[in-house]
């Protein structure tokens, strides 16, 4: 059973490694911003996956609460995300109205 365990968790790290690697060449590369800013919280993910992997290895349970900061820096960061986008349509929308109505006249 541990030869499983140790399998399963050497795998995930070899994932959260490829993946951590994705998000870091997404964040040298992306074309806007938004790319970015999803990049970065995908990282965010794979640390806390990556905290949870270390809990489960070292079988302590001292990690929990790094674990519950991490994630409620990754939900605020993606709402914060969420907001901005939401903001710079809205603008956007407004500023479209207002040339609309510019050109009518």
């Amino acid at each position: 059973m541990q030869l499983v365990t140790n399998l399963i968790l050497a795998s995930s790290a070899i994932i959260l490694c490829v993946v951590a690697l994705i998000g870091a060449n997404r964040i040298a590369k992306g074309p806007t911003q938004l790319d970015r800013s999803v990049a970065g919280d995908l990282i965010v993910a794979v640390v806390v996956a990556s905290v949870g992997l270390w809990t489960v290895r070292s079988d302590s349970s001292t990690e929990v609460l790094i674990l519950v900061l991490l994630s409620m820096l990754g939900f605020t960061s993606a709402v914060a995300i969420a907001r901005l986008v939401a903001d710079r349509m809205a603008t956007r929308r407004q500023f479209d109205a207002a040339n609309m109505e510019e050109e009518g006249r």
